[in-house]
């Protein structure tokens, strides 16, 4: 997703002459087209995501509509005072885009994992999340980033389990995609771990598994525009929700509380490692059974509850 955002962020800057780029400095091999045609609107802040972030929310006082990049664990828990007191409390348009969510940068440990970072952000006022379930949907999440007058997230990541499978159906108003359409059990995937559905769909014979499945991309939810999601969980009565995020505060807790009561609820979620572990992402989901054959199995164990 790291080269689609940087795509829609040329066009960003190339269309809106008070947008800049504040990097807390990472971008080699990405921003050196932006930085030839737009220098004077990137600035590199260095590792000080604290005052990069105070130094947005004073560009922004001013008039300018800044964008933060960092990785995610910098770009959010560190700086989290700085975006809650001088960003959402003020309700500045700054842009925070976080890269590697959940296990994308696995091989460097616990460090740079980002499993806390919807749940922690979620809390603060003012602030819109966006977390794309593919790379093409990251130019329409910036769109809308650019567009609002409030704080805006992004979350970036990359699925160990991508598939090109393309959606039957996208909410304009949500970003809400739909994957698959079944009768007996809707599985929502949060943001890029939808790649986890569609690849247990292409494993279970690509098309005889009777699913509804979802990719959920922004919070707050919008759900009387997401009549299609409600529609489903009411025909089914049973969830399973996959996120590449801990389970408290995650989005599926969000769902839980907002969505039609079912009869089922599963929450299939990423684990807390007890000592820091280092290797792919993939290696990750291994070790947190967050994977397409377990959602299968979650699934199978369903079907034969009826």
């Amino acid at each position: 997703m790291r080269v689609d955002f940087c795509k829609a962020m040329y066009q960003v800057l190339k269309r809106d002459p008070c947008a800049a780029l504040i990097s807390g400095d990472l971008g080699f091999n990405a921003f050196e087209e932006i930085v030839a045609t737009y220098g004077r609107r990137f600035l590199n802040a260095g590792v000080a995501e604290q005052n990069m972030m105070g130094v947005a929310a004073g560009m922004a006082c001013t008039g300018l509509h800044p964008w933060i990049y960092s990785i995610i664990p910098f770009v959010t828990l560190r700086c989290l005072e700085q975006i809650r007191n001088d960003v959402c409390f003020h309700n500045l348009p700054v842009r925070i885009v976080g890269n590697g969510g959940g296990f994308t940068y696995g091989v460097l440990g616990s460090t740079h994992h980002a499993l806390e970072d919807l749940g922690v952000m979620k809390t603060l006022p003012n602030l819109t999340l966006f977390f794309p379930s593919a790379g093409d949907q990251v130019a329409t999440a910036m769109d809308r980033m650019d567009q609002s007058t409030s704080p805006t997230y992004l979350r970036l990541a990359i699925s160990p389990f991508a598939t090109a499978r393309k959606p039957l159906a996208e909410n304009p108003k949500t970003l809400t995609r739909r994957f698959h359409q079944g009768s007996e059990v809707t599985v929502i995937g949060v943001g890029h771990a939808v790649q986890i559905a569609l690849t247990a769909l292409e494993k279970a014979g690509c098309g005889d598994w009777p699913v509804d499945i979802f990719g959920i991309t922004q919070y707050p939810f919008d759900l009387k525009s997401d009549e299609w999601l409600i529609d489903s969980v009411r025909k089914t009565g049973r969830v399973v929700v996959v996120e590449e995020h801990y389970r408290a505060g995650g989005i599926g807790e969000s769902l839980k509380a907002a969505l039609p009561p079912a009869n089922v609820f599963v929450i299939m979620s990423a684990a807390y490692a007890k000592e820091p572990l280092y290797g792919s992402s993939r290696f990750h989901h291994q070790q947190c059974n967050l994977t397409p054959e377990q959602l299968g199995r979650h699934v199978a164990d369903l079907l034969k509850s009826n």
